[in-house]
């Protein structure tokens, strides 16, 4: 659940914040900082593959390729939830 919530909220900042990194006058504090963040949130298939993404000018694959990277750190994230659950819960001792 809280991996679906992270994926929905990615994709909507990678959305928003592609579109504030080409706003020519972004006088919103707001709109600035998702734009730079778009530079994190980008990782790993725009960073690799940019010029093939822009190039087909298609808005499937862009969309496509936003829901990838929002999937790879919904998954980084669940995984870090996980790991924080694991340590708080105690073990048990069964003495027989």
């Amino acid at each position: 659940m809280i991996s679906t919530v992270v994926m929905v909220l990615l994709t909507f900042v990678s959305w928003a914040g592609l579109e504030a990194l080409y706003t020519p006058h972004r006088t919103h504090t707001l709109l600035g900082l998702v734009g730079r963040l778009w530079n994190v949130l980008r990782f790993p298939l725009f960073t690799f593959f940019w010029n093939f993404i822009i190039s087909q000018n298609n808005i499937l694959l862009t969309s496509g390729a936003i829901f990838i990277n929002c999937a790879f750190y919904a998954v980084i994230v669940e995984r870090v939830f996980y790991l924080f659950n694991k340590k708080r819960k105690p073990t048990l001792v069964y003495n027989k």
